[in-house]
């Protein structure tokens, strides 16, 4: 049976993923905004309106990536600016 977890996060993305320009246009500039480590425990599920969704893998991450989420919404507005919130969700990280 599937985790919970797992099928919220697969709803969010399905129903974020309606205009896959600008999720691919907001995983990239995502990728190029996080170091290496970052990237192995974040994954970006999609945007639903004006907030991006973030995958997380672990508490520690959360909080890890909450410190920084202003910063990386500043850098994000800038090359798409309709994203005016991140919000992370925990889960997995395929």
């Amino acid at each position: 049976m599937d985790n919970i977890k797992d099928i919220v996060n697969t709803v969010i993305g399905n129903m974020a993923s309606q205009n896959p320009d600008e999720h691919n246009k907001a995983e990239r500039i995502w990728e190029n905004l996080l170091n290496e480590k970052e990237l192995r425990h974040t994954k970006v599920i999609g945007i639903k309106e004006d907030t991006l969704f973030v995958c997380v893998d672990s508490p520690a991450w959360m909080y890890q990536m909450r410190i920084r989420q202003m910063s990386i919404l500043k850098q994000l507005k800038e090359d798409v600016p309709g994203v005016k919130r991140i919000r992370f969700k925990m889960g997995k990280i395929k």
